[in-house]
């Protein structure tokens, strides 16, 4: 009995080897991480995401079936594919709301200590000039002669001390925004790691023509003013989640 079932057997181990690079090639075409995607992009070495560690095993001979489902963020341009991206990363990370509350509690932080600076300098300035009129008074009064042309206490030159501290502030703005934006490409948020060739620059190669309602253009590029309606879509979806 068994002498019969063994060639039997033998003949469908053949017929699934056969089979199998079938199949293996038919999920790499469903895979839709681009098998070119650039080394710089990678999270730092305490986060574990999995779609690393998948597109490095692509010689394996058994992929999961799930593994086609993943899908790079810096390729993804639709809202659609970001929500359901940034969703699966937040259940599978836990403190990946964690270090978003504290980028939160970091900006709130900073815009309070920048606004308080800039109404104590006006009322520095409102001091100043309060300061010198009772000056010139009391000059007035004696005989003196009134300072004129070398004040700070002029319009113009106040104006100009809170232009000179609003450009630090925009500064100190613009490099918290650097930094926000690396930390939230490391945690693999979609739009803020966007793959350079995937943006349109603004003004080239007809922006408006063959654009989905989306944004998405039928080129497979986005153009970067709606990548940035993207990005503070999802910042606001992420402030939501991190008050619940």
């Amino acid at each position: 009995m068994s002498s019969n079932n063994t060639p039997d057997l033998a003949s469908v181990l053949r017929t699934l080897a056969g089979l199998a690079p079938q199949n293996q090639h038919q999920g790499h075409a469903t895979h839709q991480i681009n098998p070119q995607a650039p080394h710089h992009f990678q999270p730092p070495p305490q986060q574990a995401w999995p779609q690393n560690s998948l597109a490095s095993s692509s010689n394996q001979n058994a992929t999961p079936a799930s593994a086609t489902k993943i899908v790079d963020p810096a390729t993804i341009i639709d809202w659609s594919s970001g929500l359901r991206c940034v969703m699966k990363t937040v259940a599978k990370h836990e403190n990946m709301l964690q270090d978003i509350r504290r980028m939160i509690k970091v900006q709130h932080e900073h815009e309070e200590q920048w606004w308080k600076g800039r109404q104590a300098l006006r009322e520095r300035q409102e001091a100043r000039k309060e300061g010198q009129k009772k000056l010139d008074d009391v000059l007035k009064l004696v005989g003196g002669a009134v300072s004129a042309g070398s004040s700070n206490t002029t319009p113009e030159e106040m104006a100009k001390e809170l232009e000179t501290y609003d450009m630090k502030v925009y500064k100190a703005q613009m490099q918290m925004v650097r930094e926000m934006t690396a930390r939230l490409r490391s945690l693999g948020v979609p739009f803020f790691g966007t793959r350079t060739e995937l943006v349109r620059i603004n003004g080239k190669g007809g922006a408006e023509e063959g654009r989905s309602a989306g944004g998405k253009g039928e080129d497979g590029m986005i153009d970067e003013i709606e990548l940035v309606k993207l990005q503070k879509k999802m910042l606001a979806l992420l402030e939501d989640l991190c008050s619940e």
